[in-house]
Formats: C-alpha cells, sequence, structure tokens
C-alpha cells in the first residue's frame, strides 16, 4: 500500500525509527533517555494522547528525581527542540491540553504496529478466505520482531509488547491452516522460517520440519531438527518436545525409501573424525542407547552403571543464577568428556546434571572414574559450585559411592 509522499512513518516493531521524505531521522544516540522514551510513548498513544499523571508513572516511577514534575516538562521541551531540529515540518510538536499531552502533525503519521494491527482486525472480518489469507499475509510481513525491544525493562512496552507477540504467533497459526489446506508449503515454509529467526520456538521449527517434508527436502529437514535438538539443549538447556521427537520418527521413516547402498549409510552415519574421550550425544538419544544396553546386559551377562552429577552450592542445594549453572555446566562437561573411555556415554540432562552411562565395568571402577572426574574438575572448578552424585547399576537400585555426598569447592 502506496503512502503520500510527506507521509512521517514510524517504525516500533523490531526496533525503533522515525521517518519523513523517504529519510531515517536522527533524533539522539539512543532511544532510551526520557526525552525519546516519552516520544515512543506519545506515539504509540497517537491520536488519542496519554494524561499527565500517567506519563509521569511510566517516565519516573523508582526515579530518585526530586521533582518528575519539573522534570517531565524539562523532558517535553527538549523533545520539542529534539523534533524541531530533526528537520520534521512546523507543524510536528507535542501538545498540551486538558490534563494530557499529544503528539501532534499537520502530516499523515502512519505507524507499524496500528498496520499491523489494522491488517490482522480486517482478516477477522473478511467476507472471503482469498481476502482472509491476503490481510494476515500482510500482517505477518508488517511484523519485524519484538515491540520496541530496548524498552523491554518498561513495564508499559512489556504489556504491549506480550499482547502484539501472541497476536503475531495467532496470526501465523491461522496461516498455518489455511496454506496446507491449500497445500502452498512454500509460501508457508518462508513464514515458518521468518518466524523461527524472529523466535527460537520449537513450534516454528516444526513447522518448518513439516513444510519442507510435504516438498520432499527431507535432508534439509532432517538439518533443521539437528540444529533445534542442538539449540534447546545446548544454549537453553531444555529436552525436546514430544512433538519434536515424533517429526524425528516422521523423518525416519521417510528416508526408509532410498536408493543407498549399505557402504553409504555407514559412511553417512559413523562419526567423521576419531575422538578421544566419552561420546556425548543429546538426552533423547541418550534414553535409546540406555535402553538398548539394559538389553544387551540380559543377554551377555555383562555390568553397566548409571552415574549421575548435578551441581549444587555448598550446602548441597540446587543452583538458582542461570549463568552460575551454565558456566559451571561447561566446566563439568569438560571434566566428564576426558575422564571416560571412548565406549562410555554421557548426555546433559536440564540445565544441571548430567547422565553416564559406563559399560562393562565394575562398582570398583565406577568409584576411580568418579575420583578422576571430581580430581579433573577441581582443577577448573567453577567458584561457589559444589558437586552431588549418585550411583544406580542399570536398571536397578541406587548404590552409594565410597566418598558419596557432596564435593566442595572453594567459595
Amino acid at each position: 500500500m502506496s503512502l503520500p509522499p510527506r507521509t512521517i512513518e514510524v517504525r516500533m516493531l523490531g526496533d525503533f525509527s522515525l521517518s519523513y521524505l523517504g529519510k531515517d531521522l536522527r533524533l539522539e544516540r539512543t532511544n532510551t533517555t526520557k526525552a525519546m522514551q516519552a516520544l515512543q510513548i506519545l506515539l504509540y498513544r497517537f491520536p488519542e494522547g496519554i494524561s499527565r499523571e500517567h506519563l509521569l508513572d511510566i517516565l519516573y516511577t523508582g526515579d530518585a528525581a526530586a521533582d518528575p514534575a519539573n522534570n517531565l516538562k524539562v523532558t517535553i521541551s527538549n523533545l520539542r527542540r529534539l523534533l524541531a531540529r530533526a528537520g520534521l515540518p512546523a507543524g510536528v510538536t507535542i501538545r498540551y491540553k486538558t490534563g494530557s499531552y499529544f503528539f501532534c502533525s499537520d502530516e499523515p503519521v502512519v505507524l507499524d504496529v496500528c498496520q499491523f494491527e489494522e491488517a490482522l482486525a480486517l482478516a477477522d472480518r473478511a467476507e472471503t478466505e482469498d481476502a482472509r489469507l491476503s490481510h494476515l499475509e500482510r500482517a505477518a510481513g508488517l511484523y519485524a520482531g519484538e515491540f520496541l525491544p530496548h524498552l523491554m525493562g518498561s513495564d508499559w512496552a512489556v504489556i504491549a509488547g506480550s499482547r502484539l507477540r501472541q497476536s503475531y504467533f495467532g496470526c501465523i497459526r491461522s496461516l498455518a491452516k489455511l496454506l496446507s489446506q491449500r497445500e502452498e508449503w512454500e509460501t508457508l515454509l518462508e513464514l515458518a522460517t521468518r518466524a523461527a529467526a524472529l523466535y527460537h520456538l520449537e513450534e516454528w521449527q516444526c513447522l518448518r520440519i513439516d513444510c519442507l517434508m510435504k516438498l520432499g527436502r527431507y535432508g534439509e529437514a532432517k538439518q533443521v531438527y539437528d540444529q533445534t535438538v542442538y539449540e534447546l539443549s545446548e544454549e537453553f538447556d531444555v529436552k525436546p518436545s514430544d512433538e519434536l521427537i515424533k517429526r524425528f520418527r516422521q523423518l525416519s521413516l521417510a528416508g526408509q525409501v532410498n536408493t543407498e547402498t549399505v557402504a553409504e549409510i555407514t559412511g553417512h552415519i559413523q562419526e567423521s573424525h576419531r575422538k578421544s574421550g566419552a561420546y556425548y550425544c543429546s538426552y533423547p538419544s541418550f534414553i535409546d542407547f540406555y535402553r538398548i544396553c539394559c538389553r544387551m546386559m540380559e543377554r551377555s551377562g555383562q555390568s553397566a552403571y548409571l552415574l549421575m552429577y548435578w551441581l549444587c552450592d555448598s550446602r548441597g542445594r540446587l543452583l538458582e543464577n542461570p549463568e552460575k549453572i551454565s558456566a559451571a555446566a561447561q566446566k563439568l562437561k569438560k571434566a566428564i568428556g576426558s575422564s571416560l573411555r571412548r565406549g562410555d556415554v554421557f548426555t546433559q540432562h536440564g540445565r544441571d546434571r548430567f547422565l553416564i552411562l559406563l559399560l562393562g565395568t565394575s562398582r570398583e571402577n565406577c568409584s576411580i572414574v568418579d575420583k578422576r572426574i571430581e580430581k579433573n574438575y577441581r582443577a577448573d572448578p567453577a567458584r561457589g559450585v559444589s558437586l552431588r552424585h549418585s550411583l544406580h547399576m542399570a536398571g536397578e537400585a541406587a548404590l552409594g559411592l565410597a566418598d558419596s555426598g557432596v564435593w566442595h569447592s572453594s567459595t
């Protein structure tokens, strides 16, 4: 939709910018000063304005300012000067009337937030499926990211951002339903890929995988699955959902009909480089490996043990600081990987614990392994983070280690 040439365009989704006559206007070096915050609030509330008391609450609640009312006057005065210097028409200013402040302009003002919400409203009122689809696609294209992301510490921006985000999610879900019915997988894939780039949610990655499978692009679908599992385990410390695992099973079934030879398949599934130390895998893979191991033990008579470590404070309590947990988990992962044999397997379960499967060993050797891991972790520990551990025979009840309990790091 073309706009009049003298339109003032306001972008609030994904970033904040003001443009006029096709040029982005530079008001201040940062968008978080009081004057810029006031401008963003007034633009968001354009044209109805905002009461003086409400603006005071937003800008100065929790502020140590001695005279918030006077500071607000100074802020608005500074904002008027900024607008005048920015190259906007003389009619663009901030006015105060009947207890409220208003952003005023003689030229048209267009906000991407308003365009987004108007497109969704038009979609709701559309009389035909084609019209609804058109409006929804326009809304999805207008949503460029989080609402004023630099103001995520401000309650008003967080509330508005949450509402707009949920509207965007609803828009993508509606588009997924319509486009799936029409089997327009390429279009839906593009929308899902963009949604996944904005928000790293399994829902959008599952949608991407679905589209790629419908298009017969199974290799790309598997890459999306692998990357999603990696991000979940390494960056967000969470397990893949049942929905994501279901896609993996679908991919496995879809890949059964092909022309690969056994030699070619072997080349794909074996490790590309011989690495020392234990084998690290995702939690779902670890579950499968553990179950297979228990079945093999029934036939071979070999023993296997499950060793669990979890991070805690000096009193053995669970940690709460995400940054401390993440840093300590990396150190413990390194210590475990370097302490085990190539034939052993381990995984990270949640943010703060690791599971180790020791194959073909004895309980006495488990104690040796435990001391080796402790020694390697002690060589480079996370400050203030201790370790707890427990030992189980695979498929059996818990056993105690000789030095069972808590190993305390320096605090």
